[in-house]
């Protein structure tokens, strides 16, 4: 009974810590440099939305949209601002998954899960039905862009600055 008290008193402080204090936390940026993501608490799991684009425009020369969707409702909607990461809660081995991905640049949502790689760069893996049928990408940790395009507008802006 001892055991267990003494081990309740180590675990529960982890367990009963709110979802925004993960090492997920923050802005990342994409392997290509392309997008920066804010990860950050929905619920009782992690989300990430687009607040950086390194081309803001699409080929009609307006903000980009989410024109590669196949529901044609969504084709109008801004990526900017748009929440591309859903539901992804800290699994037993340590990576973050559970969730699903969506890639505009496609117009198709991915199972996915992240691996913390170091306190600066996570691997974010996306498939379909296996992760062995899947793409990953080494992304890094950035500082809060000079601009926020949800916030700011389109227009484009330098990359924002590695951590």
């Amino acid at each position: 009974m001892l055991r267990l008290a003494a081990l309740l008193a180590v675990l529960l402080p982890t367990l009963a810590l709110p979802a925004s204090a993960t090492e997920l936390d923050g802005f990342w940026m994409d392997s290509h440099g392309e997008v920066v993501l804010e990860v950050g608490p929905c619920g009782a799991a992690m989300c990430a939305k687009v607040v950086w684009l390194r081309l803001p425009y699409g080929p009609d020369r307006l903000p980009l949209t989410d024109y590669r969707n196949p529901d044609k409702s969504l084709q109008v909607r801004p990526v900017c601002g748009l929440r591309v990461i859903e539901g992804f809660t800290k699994q037993p081995d340590g990576t973050w998954g559970g969730g699903n991905v969506y890639v505009p640049d496609l117009g198709m949502g991915f199972s996915g899960y992240a691996t913390v790689l170091n306190p600066k760069q996570i691997e974010v893996r996306g498939y379909v039905l296996l992760p062995l049928f899947g793409s990953t990408e080494v992304w890094s940790r950035v500082q809060k862009p000079a601009y926020h395009c949800e916030k700011d507008g389109v227009p484009p802006a330098p990359p924002p600055k590695v951590e």
